[in-house]
Parts: C-alpha cells; sequence; structure tokens
C-alpha cells in the first residue's frame, strides 16, 4: 500500500475550491508485544484515536498473511490535508514517548522507488526529527500536486465522476 494523493472539490458560491489530500498509509509496531496481542491493539487503538481526532482514517481489511496470526487491526491509512501535518507529528512523538519499544511506519513510493519513514523512540525527542517528518509529508504534497490535472476553472462544476465533499 502506498501513499496516493487526490483532489476533493467542495462548491462555494463562487465557483469551487479544490482541496488536495494525501492517503499515506502508517503501521505501528512493537518489540516487545505480538502484533495481535490485545494490549499491544489496546495501545494501537489509542495512537489510531488520537490521529483521528487530527485527520481522516481509512481502514482496509486484508485477508492477512498464510499462517499469520489473526486478530490484529486492520490496514490504516491516513488522509492528510496540508494543514494537519504539525498535529500529526505532535500526536506520533507523544504515541511513542509511552514506551521505549514502539516505532511508527509511514510508506512512501516516488516512481519506481518505494521506502518506510520509521519514528522510534529513540529519535522522536529529536527537533530534527520533527522537521524530517514535516519535510517528508509536505514534500509528498508536492509530489503529489505535480502529478494532478489542473483543477477546473472557477464556475465550472466538476466533471463527472470527480469527487465532490
Amino acid at each position: 500500500m502506498v501513499p496516493r494523493s487526490h483532489c476533493c472539490q467542495y462548491p462555494l458560491r463562487r465557483g469551487w475550491c479544490t482541496v488536495q489530500k494525501l492517503h499515506v498509509p502508517i503501521r505501528a509496531t512493537s518489540d516487545r508485544f505480538d502484533a495481535d496481542d490485545a494490549r499491544w491493539l489496546s495501545q494501537v487503538r489509542l495512537l489510531l484515536d488520537e490521529l483521528g481526532r487530527e485527520v481522516q482514517l481509512e481502514t482496509r481489511h486484508t485477508a492477512g498473511e498464510p499462517g499469520a496470526k489473526s486478530g490484529g487491526l486492520p490496514d490504516v491509512v491516513l488522509v492528510i490535508v496540508p494543514s494537519a501535518i504539525a498535529g500529526i507529528v505532535a500526536v506520533i512523538r507523544d504515541w511513542l514517548q509511552n514506551s521505549r519499544d514502539r516505532s511508527v511506519h509511514l510508506d512512501w513510493e516516488e516512481g519506481s522507488a518505494q521506502g518506510t519513514l520509521t519514528v522510534t523512540t529513540k529519535n522522536s525527542d529529536n527537533a530534527v526529527l520533527q522537521a524530517s517528518v514535516e519535510h517528508w509529508l509536505r514534500s509528498r504534497f508536492r509530489d503529489a500536486a505535480e502529478e494532478e490535472e489542473p483543477a477546473p476553472t472557477q464556475g465550472d462544476p466538476p466533471a463527472d465522476g470527480d469527487s465532490v465533499g
């Protein structure tokens, strides 16, 4: 699962407002707990609850890998708008600081290159890390914006099939 971007258009009195949204898969891991441990799942739910206060979350249930333990949480994707980046960084940093064994992974893809930005408790206190996460998310918006088609001119309704709201 990789980040994807799309624009949503909202009607205004005079035309349309276009808001870019970036979809970024997020995973939380622990060195201490198994992925399906009830104690770990409750900790991850706390993270997702806090993130849900900052941004829209999308969940996708997957079948999982053969032989994998069941009972885990569904895949979660953050639907990020540029104004929410600082809040997301603060939630992740605060959640990581509650236990040394936690990590958060944000997946990305640019062209044929793929990777994961991993934030751990060892580097979550660092102001440089916060700047790095913010820079990473903002650069995803810039890259996605360059791939988008131009928005309709002011006053034009969205074309058939475009998202509204």
